[in-house]
């Protein structure tokens, strides 16, 4: 049997009874993706190491998906990021929030509706870099266009926190995380509701008989990683050199 999500009259959302995410913890999910570390994201917040790290240990057990992870050397460096799950779960939670006095029990729905997933894997990241062409300021968020080297465009969301601590400008340089199981592949430029899609040349497969990863080259020596089906790359009928349309939310992009 399913084990919900429920939204309560105190703005926490609850799993099995144990408190999950409230505004003290949404806010620490935001911080770490400003600061890009726990002990950092902490002593913004005025809060000890150690009750930072229970909070994201409590999380990342209770939630779906993992919410926060360690991304490790490569352009930019490394450092502690959210993931796309995370950025999805902040999203629904200010939503729940604006309306949770009257309608708590729509409120669950509609949450559990939006982030319920059994499945859960460690987040694979592609990474890209770009420059800012566009900021357009939509309430408490930011729709950033980048222009990748390869000169195809992004759309990213960040909140306004985030991309006024990070003090980001049109014409800056920054680094993108994507994460690989976010990545869907079509062969033709089909519209869907994601926001993102890329141009690619198939570079390689890896078949484990499960699941297919598949190397794309977007041009300009930017590589992105998709992970589907086997069933699904067999249904494609994709093969190397094989030219495929990458497509991806604009939640999915983490800027770095």
């Amino acid at each position: 049997m399913k084990k919900l999500f429920d939204v309560d009259g105190n703005i926490w959302i609850k799993k099995d009874n144990r408190g999950f995410i409230g505004k003290g913890r949404i806010e620490l999910l935001q911080n770490i993706q400003i600061y890009g570390s726990i002990s950092k994201a902490a002593k913004q917040m005025k809060m000890s190491y150690k009750a930072a790290w229970d909070s994201v240990d409590i999380m990342n057990k209770l939630s779906n998906k993992p919410l926060v992870t360690k991304v490790t050397g490569g352009v930019g460096g490394g450092g502690t990021v959210i993931t796309a799950y995370a950025k999805e779960l902040i999203r629904a939670y200010e939503e729940v929030s604006l309306l949770y006095r009257n309608y708590f029990e729509t409120l669950s729905n509609s949450f559990n509706a939006n982030l319920l997933d059994d499945t859960f894997e460690e987040p694979v990241f592609c990474r890209l870099t770009g420059t800012i062409k566009e900021k357009l300021n939509i309430n408490d968020n930011y729709e950033i266009t980048i222009q990748t080297k390869s000169n195809q465009l992004l759309t990213a969301i960040e909140s306004k926190k985030f991309v006024v601590e990070k003090s980001l400008e049109i014409g800056d340089e920054i680094n993108c995380l994507i994460e690989t199981n976010n990545i869907v592949l079509n062969k033709t430029k089909n519209k869907n509701s994601a926001r993102n899609i890329l141009k690619a040349k198939v570079l390689k497969i890896n078949d484990d008989g499960i699941n297919s990863t598949i190397k794309l080259d977007c041009g300009k020596d930017e590589v992105i990683f998709a992970k589907i089906t086997t069933a699904s790359c067999h249904k494609l009928e994709i093969k190397v050199d094989d030219i495929l349309f990458a497509s991806f939310k604009a939640y999915s992009i983490n800027i770095i």
